[in-house]
């Protein structure tokens, strides 16, 4: 039952940051769009990114960074679960060769 619920929780994460990173800041145009005026979308408001302040240009570093350190994160739980789930299966083993 704990592995469905870490299943779950990943999911669940995964889930979060997608959703927060379509919601926030869309600013990736379609190929054929590259020639176009580069867009910032917000919660499905579009803005042209050459007309933001300063001000807003920096919220916009922000948040990529906030969700560049999100997605390190989550890859750092990623690994930390599996060590776990390794160290586990390694420890039952070892106590259950020992009761032999």
């Amino acid at each position: 039952m704990a592995k469905a619920n870490k299943s779950e929780q990943d999911i669940e994460m995964t889930a979060i940051v997608t959703d927060a990173v379509t919601d926030a800041v869309s600013a990736s145009p379609a190929i054929s769009e590259a020639s176009k005026t580069p867009k910032i979308v917000i919660d499905g408001v579009e803005y042209d990114a050459k007309n933001l302040s300063a001000p807003a240009k920096g919220a916009i570093a922000s948040l990529q960074f906030a969700e560049a350190k999100l997605m390190a994160l989550h890859n750092e739980l990623a690994i930390c679960q599996t060590a776990h789930f390794a160290y586990v299966k390694g420890l039952k083993a070892e106590l259950e060769g020992k009761a032999d």
